[in-house]
């Protein structure tokens, strides 16, 4: 460990240590603040309270989600997570990258790595890439994050699992909302929002819209103005009500989305002003629209001592992808079903809780693949259709230990997966067919232990077994032009352990600190060749590890009053051996995963205003196998502040919330994401200077 990490973490554990996104509070808490002791997490399928917990366990509350927020960037929603690392773009067209200890810096669009939940309902599919385009940030009510390895929860995962909730629907029969956002670089956003409860039935449904600019310069395709413009316009509804002693919960969501792909900088235009786009991009019209309709049902309820948990979900996606090679052209439907059996029993010494389930995903794609002309379809190059079928099993006991008041929990899943490419091109005897398939199984045990300490200091460890496939889209981007998929990418596999304390302090906050390792096998790496410029293929490295530190306090000087929270995470991750060719990377730094991040922030909340100054630092990140190349450190401030509600008359719930926020606020220079071995250099892009956002938000109540 080098001598800035170990001074870190002598800190941390110096300093009554880390923080989760949860403290309690004397007396009544203020809005923000949700009381340890009492909190549940519901993301290890069995629901405990949190202190309890025998993994790595993170939870946000709605107000930290919500107030003085544009709704407008996932990044807002996990701020402040330790091990959670989002590098922003501010880039629609390939999304945010979310990392968990460094798994999923991988991903070129969309996340990988992780296992994403919305509402009980997955947004990873059955290959393992997860979109989050349809997520209804404004409208969030909680985020739970799992870090480490799931596999023996919810399979198919190396970081671990986010699980998003919508907000609760109120007890009034009608609540309307409304709020509008307007920023710098043409940030224009709006939603409008009707919930309540009617005859025991509740109801939230939003509608938005968003516009958005950028701030990326057109440097060469003759027109004004910036390249990485996006619309985008959402429809989240959902709605519950009791049946048969449990709770039916309906899910709908809507997206359409079309944006700009500005694309990545080299290192002589990566700190220019006006932060241009790359001239290829724009000359072949990269972007991306999206079209993509979702439905989810879930029941949940106990019935004669069982509980049961039944969802079944689908999912119809196009998208029309010009890269700076290719025009991609993708159709996707997706089907689940899951079934949750569960039971708990007294055993004389202690209640044993136990899980099992039976989960099973369809994904069935057509892909086409035309040569990019100028941003017009040329000869196509790839027809074909992909099918991957799921089967997961799942078994998880906890287990009480008397003679030290704590418990264990045990689980075991195993996964199967069948990827098929049929070829749909009409081809001479000479060539050859590109229809082919892959099937990747797995058996992922897990082990974890919670054991209470002096006070209110809790010790847990865990340890656990994962796999992770290709995605299809990395099995078909194959290096050499072929159709099918590449025969030579293999899942990776590891095996990985924590152990962590974690506690209050006598109701002026909590803390936690983490430490962990994780070995693999087969390492996904993405990579760039010259004939396809912009496109992503992928190759195993030989073995890697993952290690690192994570510490978070929250503390409360003044209870109710001011906040103050420190998060720190130190993430070692190299290549153990990896050779390609003539080069030996083995020793080098996985590229794409910062090795220190660390936030502070202090919240003022007088009354029913609240006031947030908070630095985020991120330490210099390596952007290839080489590690030739380092995006520079950077240090951003942002500020927010949310005005008390005004009331114009004495109607309960009714009023007005103005609010503003200025991000990086010293309008530093910075990198706010790279492309990890982008061919010609191209690793870096640029993040905007000072921008500043304002809303107001009304409220209608009866």
């Amino acid at each position: 460990m080098h001598t800035a990490s170990s001074l870190l973490l002598l800190l941390a554990l110096t300093l009554p240590p880390l923080a989760s996104e949860v403290f309690a509070a004397q007396g009544v808490p203020p809005a923000d603040t949700i009381r340890v002791e009492g909190v549940e997490v519901t993301v290890l399928r069995t629901p405990l309270r949190f202190l309890d917990a025998p993994l790595a366990v993170s939870i946000r509350g709605e107000e930290e989600l919500r107030r003085a927020r544009s709704g407008a960037f996932l990044e807002e929603a996990l701020q402040g997570l330790p091990g959670v690392q989002v590098q922003n773009r501010y880039n629609p067209a390939v999304g945010e990258r979310v990392a968990i200890r460094g798994f999923g810096a991988r991903s070129q669009f969309g996340v990988r790595g992780i296992r994403i939940i919305v509402d009980g309902i997955p947004a990873t599919l059955p290959d393992g890439q997860s979109t989050l385009d349809h997520l209804d940030i404004g409208s969030l009510g909680r985020v739970e994050a799992l870090r480490g390895p799931a596999s023996a929860l919810y399979g198919n995962a190396s970081g671990g699992v986010l699980s998003f909730q919508t907000r609760q629907p109120p007890e009034v029969p009608v609540l309307l909302e409304a709020e509008v956002v307007g920023g710098s670089h043409g940030l224009r956003r709006g939603q409008v929002t009707a919930s309540g409860t009617a005859h025991d039935m509740g109801y939230l449904v939003t509608l938005s819209s968003m516009t958005w600019d950028g701030y990326r310069s057109r440097p060469q395709d003759g027109a004004e103005g910036t390249y990485g413009e996006s619309e985008r316009l959402g429809l989240n509804a959902r709605f519950l009500r009791p049946l048969a002693g449990g709770t039916l919960a309906l899910t709908l969501n809507v997206l359409e989305l079309d944006a700009e792909n500005p694309g990545s900088l080299p290192e002589a235009q990566r700190e220019l002003e006006n932060r241009p786009a790359w001239g290829f991009n724009t000359v072949q019209r990269a972007g991306k629209e999206v079209s993509q309709q979702q439905a989810g049902l879930r029941w949940t309820g106990s019935t004669e001592g069982w509980d049961l948990d039944l969802a079944t979900f689908w999912i119809g996606r196009h998208v029309v992808n010009p890269i700076p090679s290719d025009i991609i052209d993708l159709d996707r439907d997706a089907f689940g079903l899951r079934t949750q059996l569960g039971r708990t029993l007294d055993t004389g010494w202690g209640a044993l809780r136990w899980v099992a389930g039976v989960e099973a995903d369809l994904q069935v794609d057509d892909r086409l693949n035309f040569r990019n002309q100028a941003g017009e379809r040329g000869n196509l190059t790839l027809d074909q259709q992909e099918t991957v079928r799921s089967t997961g099993i799942f078994l998880q006991a906890t287990l009480p230990l008397p003679a030290v008041r704590g418990e264990v929990m045990g689980g075991l899943r195993w996964d199967h997966h069948a990827f098929e490419a049929k070829d749909n091109v009409e081809r001479g005897p000479a060539e050859a067919d590109a229809t082919g398939d892959r099937t990747m199984t797995a058996v992922s045990p897990s082990l974890g232990v919670h054991v209470p300490l002096a006070g209110e200091t809790h010790l847990f460890a865990s340890v656990g077994s994962f796999f992770e496939t290709p995605s299809t889209t990395e099995l078909a981007n194959r290096p050499d032009g072929a159709g099918g998929f590449n025969p030579d990418l293999e899942p990776q596999r590891g095996l990985s352990g924590e152990v962590g304390v974690r506690g209050e302090m006598d109701g002026f906050g909590n803390w936690e600190l983490t430490a962990y390792r994780t070995n693999l096998e087969n390492e996904l790496v993405p990579f760039e060749v010259p004939q396809a410029p912009g496109r992503t293929f992928f190759r195993n490295a030989g073995s890697s590890y993952h290690q690192g530190v994570e510490a978070t306090v929250s503390a409360l000087p003044l209870p109710g009053v001011l906040r103050a929270d420190v998060a720190y995470t130190w993430t070692d991750a190299r290549f153990r051996t990896y050779e390609l060719g003539e080069n030996d990377f083995g020793g080098n730094r996985i590229p794409g995963v910062a090795p220190h991040r660390g936030r502070v922030a202090a919240i003022w909340t007088p009354g029913d205003a609240r006031l947030e100054l908070a630095g985020n630092y991120l330490h210099g990140v390596p952007v290839d196998d080489a590690n030739t190349a380092t995006a520079p450190s950077h240090l951003l401030w942002d500020l927010r502040v949310a005005a008390p509600r005004w009331s114009p008359g004495t109607r309960t719930g009714s009023g007005f919330e103005p609010w503003f926020a200025v991000t990086n606020l010293l309008d530093r220079t910075h990198t706010t994401s790279v492309v990890v071995n982008a061919f010609g250099g191209r690793f870096f892009e640029p993040g905007p200077g000072r921008s500043v956002q304002v809303g107001l938000r009304g409220t209608w109540g009866r």
